[in-house]
């Protein structure tokens, strides 16, 4: 499709593959909706779109699995691991990685990466040793069939390790090999090495180095011909690696302005990741079926409408319409029954899929509140006040739910609330912003310290904006707070 096609946008590349899934399903063959499936995943993960990629590559394995496994090669499962680990579900990566496993030696197996996948996947779970052992296996490979840039690749990995276990003398070998031998040919790979050095030379309290690291790695990130998800991943890391650096030399003002590109980063990779979810997207297939079954339903209905008409001509004829009718008026009834049930169901699935939603943005704000307290803490703890006080107190100034995120919160919350908002308002007109924002988390049944996080302000302020809330509502010292909102 893209080779006849490259033209096209991905929009209209989506819509062309929604058709193609609805003819799927109108066959009623689940081993074409499996391969369809398994279509669908290629596409998307040429735009580099894992939200889609990831749950379709799983439901088009498993489907061909069940019906005819023989069909399935190795690098379905290698495509799947890699996708699943793209989407943070690392569990279910290292289960299909090895599924494509072949145990062969040869330059043409493909184990090494299978390998290297299951490695990062155990090293994401904070699992080291078995991170290690999968990692040493890949190394052997290499060394076996001269997968000379793989080694490199791999070696990276192995440095981020011994990093992790102090082993920092080691940790800088590693870090200074892959950049020397990656920087022509992987040198995407040789800028992560140059940031993971930039950390060892920030440990050694070495500053124009690390700058100078982060700088060169910067540039080769920023212009890489072929930039792909992990890019950005690296980019984040070298922003957030620099406004320590700039924290450390006391200039508050490059720290700022690299704290904003790192989180302007984070939250764009972490909504990424969101979308990716495997439970949002699942939901999102299942609610597509359900749409789809509708759909088929609705063409059936009225072809039996179409045979009714010419039934009906028929009975005139023959003198029979009253018992032929009788048995339409039945089908009729059957029909209208199973559409009201699909309609329900679709609709139940929609709710579902906008609370995931609204689960997973909730879920990153109070992430980004962590990260706040975190770096606040790390600087707290350096013992450089008057140095870091300006700094400080720009962290302290920060609101963590912008005007955009509460319009992004509210669009969700509506859709599971519908009126809430508008009730309220009728209400008590006099209602504040920040006593309505209070009014939605407290109708999530958030507690104190999660609104004060996702508020970006102290708990002593969130109760304080709650005893407000009382006294606008005027309710009485035995009236629920809480009873009383979910009412709206």
């Amino acid at each position: 499709m893209l080779a006849k096609n490259p033209h096209l946008d991905f929009n209209t590349i989506l819509g062309l593959l929604n058709d193609m899934l609805l003819a799927a399903y109108e066959s009623q063959d689940e081993l074409l909706i499996g391969q369809t499936y398994r279509n669908f995943a290629f596409i998307m993960v040429h735009f580099q779109r894992y939200d889609f990629a990831a749950p379709y590559a799983l439901g088009g394995v498993q489907l061909v699995e069940k019906i005819k496994p023989k069909l399935i090669q190795p690098f379905d499962y290698l495509m799947l691991g890699g996708l699943l680990f793209e989407a943070r579900n690392y569990e279910e990566a290292i289960f299909y990685a090895k599924k494509g496993l072949t145990g062969t030696e040869s330059k043409e197996s493909k184990d090494h990466i299978i390998f290297n996948t299951i490695g990062q996947s155990f090293e994401r779970l904070n699992q080291l040793d078995s991170a290690k052992s999968y990692y040493n296996l890949v190394d052997s490979i290499c060394d076996l069939n001269g997968h000379r840039l793989w080694k490199y690749i791999n070696l990276q990995n192995i440095g981020e390790i011994q990093f992790k276990e102090k082993n920092i003398p080691a940790a800088k070998e590693s870090f200074r090999s892959v950049y020397k031998n990656g920087i022509d040919e992987v040198s995407e790979i040789a800028a992560k090495s140059l940031v993971w050095l930039a950390k060892i030379q920030l440990q050694e309290n070495n500053l124009d180095s690390a700058l100078s690291s982060l700088d060169e790695a910067e540039f080769i990130l920023k212009n890489f011909s072929d930039r792909r998800l992990q890019t950005e991943y690296f980019l984040e890391d070298s922003y957030f690696t620099k406004l320590v650096a700039f924290e450390k030399l006391g200039l508050s003002d490059s720290s700022s302005f690299y704290f904003r590109k790192y989180l302007s980063l984070h939250d764009s990779l972490a909504h990424l990741a969101s979308l990716a979810d495997l439970s949002v997207v699942q939901t999102r297939i299942d609610h597509a079926e359900k749409t789809y079954n509708l759909g088929l339903l609705k063409v059936e209905k009225y072809k039996a409408e179409q045979r009714r008409n010419a039934i009906i001509v028929a009975i005139l004829v023959f003198s029979a319409i009253g018992f032929t009718y009788f048995n339409w008026q039945k089908k009729r009834l059957q029909y209208k029954n199973k559409i009201t049930t699909l309609e329900k169901e679709a609709k139940e699935s929609e709710i579902k899929t906008v609370k995931n939603q609204l689960k997973s943005f909730t879920n990153q704000l109070l992430e980004k509140a962590k990260l706040l307290e975190e770096l606040e803490n790390e600087l707290d703890s350096k013992n450089e006040a008057e140095l870091h006080s300006e700094y400080l107190a720009k962290l302290n100034s920060s609101r963590i739910l912008t005007d955009k995120d509460w319009s992004e919160f509210k669009l969700l919350f509506e859709k599971v609330y519908p009126g809430f908002f508008t009730s309220i308002k009728e209400k008590f007109p006099t209602i504040t912003p920040a006593e309505m924002r209070i009014s939605a988390l407290i109708r999530l049944q958030f507690s104190a310290k999660e609104m004060a996080d996702i508020l970006g302000v102290s708990v002593d302020s969130a109760h304080k904006t709650r005893q407000r809330l009382r006294q606008r509502m005027e309710l009485s010292s035995d009236t629920n707070l809480e009873e009383f909102i979910s009412n709206f």
